[in-house]
């Protein structure tokens, strides 16, 4: 039986490829000693070379031993430039994503910035006193809904400034008309104009009256609005409260030719609650009512049970107001008819009954239809 001799490329037992087979690697990388001529001066690839037997003489490595199944693993060298020409591709299309990666990065950053470096700047704006800038919405995204929410806010800032400025010259022009008349009323009578009569001095305390009411509605209300206005809750039957206060009322409105009718349930469980801050209420609306009530119409106070709420409603027959006024009803020294400022009442009524109410718990409303009339209501948690 015949064997072969170890020389082929892939012989038998001693074969480059075969266990026995050993050969010896230079520094250089390239076969020095072999069993087969054919391989000696072949280069042998770098990380071969690593797993093969160091020889070292003095500290130094001189060659390397690499035994025959280390060589089966050797690639041609077509086979390292194809490995090497995928190994280049995938290091040049990682830096190509990378580069993309940046870019996108970014462009994704300054999307994100830009809008936020505008409204910083709309805000730096705001904060200065100018309530007019308001920050464009190119997006529906958060940032879009963060800059609508940011508009809506200068928009309150804007509204409720205002509000405030209106406040104070209205507060001014309700102080100086009762003044200017107590003041030409004193000096008349100091220069001998007018006599010191009853009449006179009753004119007088009519002025130095309402004066003290306004000042007193100011008070109440500021106190109300930061929350330390004082109740004194006890249990009420607001049936007899609500019939109190309207039979009072309606001596009033019939002195205007105004009828004033009382719709009441026949039981309902006392409240408790501050019985004189709810007909403070009441006699607001009825009162504001009445001015807006011309001869001959009617008001209605309704009292009813409704969902474990007592729900007390005041309407009439009214001009009533228009839609674009009705969310300012509330607001101190409003009046939706400014024709109307010299008509009685201080434009506080409504004001204080809001927050009178809502101090109790309570929420209250208004609807209204022009030429139809208002209804203003409350509610009173149980």
């Amino acid at each position: 039986m015949e064997t072969g001799n170890g020389r082929g490329p892939g012989g038998g037992r001693n074969g480059p490829g075969g266990p026995g087979h050993v050969v010896l690697v230079g520094t250089d990388n390239r076969i020095i000693a072999s069993y087969d001529d054919e391989m000696i001066g072949r280069k042998i690839h770098p990380d071969l070379v690593d797993q093969g037997v160091p020889l070292e003489s003095e500290g130094q490595r001189i060659g390397t031993i690499l035994a025959g199944p280390l060589l089966s693993a050797e690639l041609n060298q077509s086979e390292r430039q194809f490995l090497d020409s995928v190994n280049r591709k995938i290091i040049y299309a990682g830096l190509i994503g990378l580069v993309v990666a940046f870019l996108l990065g970014w462009l994704l950053i300054r999307q994100l910035t830009h809008p936020l470096n505008r409204l910083t700047r709309a805000t730096e704006k705001v904060a200065s006193g100018d309530l007019k800038h308001r920050v464009s919405v190119d997006s529906n995204d958060e940032l879009g809904g963060l800059a609508q929410s940011f508009n809506r806010m200068t928009e309150n800032l804007e509204e409720s400034e205002e509000i405030r400025r209106r406040m104070i010259g209205d507060i001014a022009h309700e102080l100086r008309t009762p003044l200017t008349i107590l003041s030409g009323e004193v000096e008349a009578i100091r220069e001998g104009i007018y006599e010191p009569t009853e009449d006179k001095l009753e004119e007088i305390g009519e002025d130095l009256e309402l004066l003290s009411r306004l000042v007193e509605d100011l008070r109440e209300l500021a106190l109300a609005e930061a929350g330390e206005l004082k109740l004194n809750r006890e249990k009420t039957d607001l049936v007899d409260l609500v019939e109190r206060v309207g039979g009072k009322l309606a001596e009033l409105g019939e002195e205007n030719g105004i009828e004033l009718q009382i719709e009441l349930p026949k039981t309902l469980p006392p409240l408790r609650l501050d019985g004189d801050r709810i007909a403070q209420v009441i006699n607001n609306l009825v009162k504001n009512a009445f001015r807006h009530t011309e001869t001959g119409g009617e008001v209605w106070i309704r009292l009813e049970d409704r969902s474990g709420q007592a729900v007390i409603e005041v309407s009439d027959t009214g001009e009533g107001i228009p839609k674009d006024k009705l969310k300012h009803v509330f607001d101190r020294f409003y009046r939706a008819d400014s024709s109307r400022s010299g008509a009685g009442g201080s434009g506080l009524g409504l004001s204080i009954a809001k927050e009178l109410v809502e101090a109790h718990g309570g929420k209250i409303w208004i609807e209204s239809e022009l030429g139809a009339g208002t209804t203003v209501g409350f509610s009173l948690p149980k």
